[in-house]
């Protein structure tokens, strides 16, 4: 949509850098999450492994979202060929199957905010599995960008500004790394 000239600002966590006609520059770092019931058998571990976790059946996201590359690239690097009980494209829905007592789930830090929805989830960081996440932001190579869009990106995140976006517009760095 960015590239058709439909959207002035694209936020993505994986397919960004593919794109030779955009600009990315990163928004935020973020790590998957494990949860299970709270009386599930890996709830007594501190630290769980790839290996445990390849015994288990897994409900995750779909391919296409939420940094599932990198959850199948653990596996694959580790030899291990995970259980895949249930994709979805939404971290609620994740979690409902999780409740239902399907299998342990993976989903984004973000979809586990503390607001009350998660008491009956124990949820474990698994940064160390999966690696952290980067979500960037993108634009049109070479386009004019409205002070909103400015504004807005700046709103996304502390590591971005007007003046590093014009920087990375006019070719004077190259995409910023975080």
């Amino acid at each position: 949509m960015v590239l058709d000239e439909v959207a002035e600002i694209g936020m993505a966590t994986e397919s960004l850098t593919q794109y030779d006609g955009l600009v990315t520059l990163p928004c935020y770092e973020w790590q998957h999450m494990l949860v299970m019931p709270l009386d599930h058998p890996l709830a007594k571990n501190e630290h769980i492994t790839l290996e445990e976790l390849a015994q288990e059946p897994l409900i995750t996201y779909h391919p296409s979202f939420t940094g599932r590359t990198k959850v199948d690239h653990a596996f694959a690097a580790k030899h291990l060929q995970p259980r895949i009980a249930l994709e979805a494209i939404d971290s609620d829905v994740i979690k409902t199957y999780v409740r239902l007592g399907l299998g342990v789930g993976i989903v984004a830090e973000m979809a586990l905010r503390d607001d009350g929805t998660n008491t009956d989830l124990l949820a474990r960081p698994a940064g160390e599995l999966f690696g952290v996440n980067v979500t960037r932001v993108a634009f049109k190579r070479g386009a004019y960008l409205r002070n909103f869009v400015y504004k807005f990106a700046e709103l996304l995140s502390d590591k971005l500004s007007r003046d590093l976006i014009t920087k990375a517009m006019a070719g004077h760095i190259n995409d910023y790394e975080a």
